[in-house]
Order: C-alpha cells, then structure tokens, then sequence
C-alpha cells in the first residue's frame, strides 16, 4: 500500500508530488529517472519490496495495493528470474508476458503504472471496484498521475460539470475531477498513453448471473467464500486488526478472523446515543475475545476537515469520513493492515433504500390521490428520511430509476438550478440502474456497485486509512464473494437474509437481529450547535465567492438553524465545498 506518481512529457516534478503523498507510505520512497515516483508504506518483503521497481527489460513498475494471487501466479512463472517475494514483481512478469491482459488474472486492489522506457510508453491498471485511485492530466504530450489529486500539478480551475454532480451526489463520480483538466481513471479499466494520446480501456463489470439454489446451499457457499477472502487478507509482515461497528459485516469479519488466530479490533463511539454503537462493538469483541480499542469522537473532531479537503483533493460531502478518519488514526497507532466490511450492504442487499425501491413497486399500483395525499402529509418533514420518502411518494408514476435517484440524491435538480448550477446530473445513477434486468431493489444494489460504492465508501475509506498510513482490505469486495453474491437470488440476498443465515452459527443472536444502522455522525445538532460559528464563517464567504445563488444558501441555513427542515447533509456539501475553494480555487 502506497503512494504513486509519474510524470511523461516534463511539465511537472516528480519529486514534488512524490513528497505530498508522504503519508500513504512514510517508510521509503524511491525514484526512476524524472519519470516515476514512490512512496512506500511496508507490508510484504519489508527488505526487498523496494520501488519503483524494473523487469527483465526496459519496464518499470509502480503499485499502490496488494494482489492476493501472487502466490500462485509467481509459480506459474518460473521461467522468470524472481529477484523479490513481492507480489509488486509478479504483476510486472505477468505484463511482460500477456501484456495488457495480465489484469485480467490479478485478484486485489490495485494501481500501477508500467513505463516502457524503450517504447516510451505507460500503461495503468486500476482494480475492478475501485479500491486504490488513479488521477491523472493529459496535455497533449504530457501526461501527469498520482494516487491523489493534490498531488497534481498545473492550474486548478472549478469543473462547473462535476460541481453539479457533486450537489446531486456529495461526490463527483469517475471518470470526472473538480479540477477542469483532471481526470480519474474509473475501476476496471487500464489506461495506455502513447505519443501523446490516451486510450483507456475496460477490462471488467460485474457479471450478473442468477442461478437458482436453496438458500441453505448458498449459506454453505457463502460461509466459505468469505472465509477464503479473509484467510487471504491475512497475510502480512506486519501486524493486522479490524474495524469493529457491531453490525453484521465488520462481526462476519471479526468472526471469521477470530477463528484463524488472535484479532485485534477497533471501534468509535459519539456520546450522542442516536449514533452510537458502541455497545454492539463491545459485545462482539467479548464473544470474539478481541483485544479491543475504542475513540470517541466529538464535535470538535471537525477540526480535521482541512486536512481531509487536502488529501481528497475535491470536495467530499459524506460527513462520515470524519469518524472513519479518526477510526484510522487510532488503528494506524497499533497495526499496519486493518480489514473491514465494507461492501457487504451493497452484495447482500443491507441499505434500506433496496427495500423502499422494492416497495414502490407495489405502492406504484394505488391511486394517484392516495400517494400525493402521503406525500402531503409529510410536510413539513423534519428529517433527510422523511424528506427523501415524500419526494419518492410524489414521483411514484416515474421510472423505477428515476425513483432510485432520488433516493440517493442530496441536492435535487430543481435545488440545484435555484443555486444557479444547470441541473444536468440527473441519470448519473440512474444509467447502472436501467441496466439491469431484475427486481428493483437488486437494480439499485447493482448501480451502488457501480456508483456509490467506489466513489464515496472506498474513496473515503482509502484517503481516511492512508493519511494515516493504514492498509484497509474488504474482504466482501473478494473476485469471488462479488461472483458468488450476484448469482444468488434477490429474495435470498434482500436484508442479507442469507448472509445472516450462513454465519447464525458465528455470530450473537443480539447482532445477527439487529435492525440496520448506518455509519454517521450527529452532524443536524453539531450544525446548529457547536459547529454554528465555523459555519456561518462558511457560508457568508461561500456567498461572497458567487459561484452559488446567495439568497438560496442562506435560506438553508436559516430553515436547518430554526428547525424547520433538516439540510445536515446538504449543508455539509456546501461547508467542504467553500473549504475546498478556499485551498485549491484561491
């Protein structure tokens, strides 16, 4: 795990952007020519692991990951001489031998970068889910890439594009940037750039293949296919832990480790009781017998945000990256490698919106009159949920996708042209949706998958965990557990019936029980509380900056302040957004 960069053409320093990831890899770094840099956080073959690292011929590699394969791929080249045990040299023998297609054999998280000095030529992979980022800026012959935007060079100028994505979704989807000019490379492609152009290329997308079965057959499949990806996670030279929640997917994973060995595990808690979960995390780490770590996090922890606007580059609106930063930092303070459970909600059918998709389905039979007089009754709302439901009781008559979108959207379209932004993100989420041919709510898990998986959750997940210098690995994002869930039957995956039903032997029947909660903080009462000064602060110099409609900022301001409406999340957009402008735009 660590940081990359490179630079073709000239027209930026490679040692300049190498030393701004310092963070993902504080143990080496390294460098070929003007061309590539490294910084290394060491995990495998601490002594010869070194980048960037050559082939037999004139190819040099950089790699931010792990490939869990490595093992078996390097036997099956013994015809090359192996000067490392890294799995960072088997992925150059296997380009040097099948070329861009060597992707299609690793199984990990992953981005490299190969230069072909002789050739004058980059190749660039990124994982098929998007675990590790890739950023990059083509100007004509010059070519720039990094594993964070901020390590970048040239001029920053606001994509008016993506700052609409970013209010529909708190995020700008790949292949966008919020930089004009910056590019992201989205999962499962590679990139080739050669005399000045770019082609990229997709190499993978999730297989949808469902297959009948009983649903204590694929329980049995399920147990061992998780177990498999977690015995692979384990390896390493270093020490490992575990983030805890107590829900079912970070338990699954205790669980499961727990069994292969002593684990030690890490947990937040807010002393708001609405957001806390402490008390599930301690009773998995006492039935697992973990050595257990807690934090709990305040509302002064937002004094982080200028650090978390630095290191993801663009504006993030998932105010959840703050506990998860600190979950980090506290992990980071005794153990390398931390597994997780990220991606189990969206296999295994964990969201409430699957459910609500699925519903309306139904709903979408009655009367007219009856829905809109639902929708009425929810006025005002005071809640995001309430919200969200009258806004899908009152396009019930529309397409199932675009119910979906609003189901996940912060700012909607008309919220957006009233800022002064042209609307034109709408079918972003939708589009994964239209493409599968299925009930609803797996539709919906399906563009999660696509959309919102890598482009919040991993995303954050990887720039909180690597500012701390931290390995996070998912062991639910394993090749063949995402093969595995997508060929199970929705009603056996709906509200991870059959998750839950493979591991009822593992787990609490406390924590196997509970309903579903989500990973947040009590960001509505922080606004109107502690946080009311910085953002005030804010908001007056977001409206002096002009980018947004003023009137319309201080009315959201005003409504969420008074209790009449709840704009926690699109505040927050909005708070990261001017922090961002104030770093990068001024």
């Amino acid at each position: 795990m660590c940081g990359i960069a490179g630079v073709i053409g000239g027209g930026a320093d490679v040692r300049a952007m190498t030393a701004r990831l310092r963070h993902r890899g504080p143990d080496d770094e390294g460098f070929f020519d003007d061309v590539l840099g490294f910084r290394r956080l060491a995990i495998i073959d601490l002594k010869t692991g070194a980048q960037p690292m050559k082939g037999c011929g004139d190819c040099w590699l950089v790699f931010n990951g792990e490939i869990y394969n490595f093992r078996e791929l390097r036997a099956r080249l013994g015809s090359h001489a192996f000067r490392t045990q890294s799995d960072s040299e088997v992925i150059l023998h296997l380009y040097e031998e099948k070329g861009a297609e060597c992707v299609r054999e690793l199984e990990g998280m992953f981005a490299f970068a190969i230069w072909d000095a002789k050739k004058r030529t980059l190749f660039a992979a990124r994982d098929r889910l998007g675990k590790k980022p890739f950023v990059y800026r083509h100007e004509g012959e010059r070519f720039q890439f990094a594993s964070e935007l901020a390590a970048l060079e040239g001029p920053r100028r606001l994509d008016v594009a993506s700052l609409d994505q970013y209010l529909a979704l708190g995020y700008v989807p790949a292949p966008r940037s919020m930089v004009e000019g910056v590019r992201k490379l989205p999962p499962g492609h590679t990139l080739t750039f050669e005399r000045g152009d770019v082609r990229l290329e997709r190499y993978w997308e999730p297989r949808v293949e469902v297959v009948p079965g009983s649903e204590e057959e694929y329980a049995e499949r399920v147990f061992h296919a998780l177990a498999g990806a977690v015995r692979k996670r384990l390896v390493a030279d270093v020490p490992l832990g575990a983030f805890l929640s107590g829900g079912v997917d970070s338990s699954i994973v205790v669980g499961l480790m727990s069994q292969m060995g002593p684990a030690t595990t890490f947990s937040i808690a807010f002393r708001e009781e609405r957001f806390n979960e402490i008390e599930y995390a301690r009773e998995a780490a006492r039935h697992f017998r973990t050595r257990h770590h807690e934090f709990e996090v305040r509302p002064d922890a937002v004094e982080v945000l200028p650090l978390l606007v630095e290191r993801y580059g663009e504006p993030f609106g998932d105010a959840s990256c703050i506990p998860t930063y600190y979950v980090a930092k506290k992990t980071a303070e005794h153990v390398k490698v931390a597994l997780s459970g990220d991606g189990g909600d969206e296999l295994f059918g964990g969201y409430r919106r699957y459910e609500a998709i699925d519903r309306m389905g139904r709903l979408r039979r009655w009367p007219a009159p009856l829905l809109a007089a639902g929708a009425v009754a929810l006025r005002p709302w005071r809640t995001n949920y309430g919200e969200r439901v009258r806004r899908v009781l009152s396009s019930a008559r529309s397409p199932l996708g675009e119910i979906y979108e609003q189901l996940v959207t912060v700012f909607t379209a008309p919220m957006r042209r009233s800022l002064g932004v042209a609307a034109a993100s709408d079918g972003v989420v939708a589009g994964p949706f239209g493409t599968y041919r299925g009930e609803a709510g797996a539709a919906a898990g399906y563009a999660d998958l696509l959309t919102y998986l890598p482009n919040d959750i991993l995303t954050k997940v990887d720039i909180a965990s690597m500012a701390n210098g931290l390995e996070v690995r998912c062991p639910f994002l394993d090749t063949d557990v995402v093969d595995l869930a997508l060929r199970i039957p929705w009603q056996l995956r709906r509200g991870k019936r059959v998750l839950k039903r493979a591991f009822r032997g593992l787990l609490p029947r406390s924590i196997l029980d509970r309903p579903k909660m989500g990973f947040g903080v009590p960001l509505a009462s922080w606004l109107r509380g502690p946080l009311r000064s910085l953002l005030a602060d804010s908001m007056a110099s977001l409206e002096k900056r002009g980018v947004l409609e003023a009137s319309e900022i201080r009315r959201y301001v005003s409504e969420h302040l008074s209790g009449a409406a709840d704009h926690r999340d699109r505040l927050f957009l909005l708070l990261v957004f001017e922090l961002w402008s104030r770093r990068f735009l001024s």
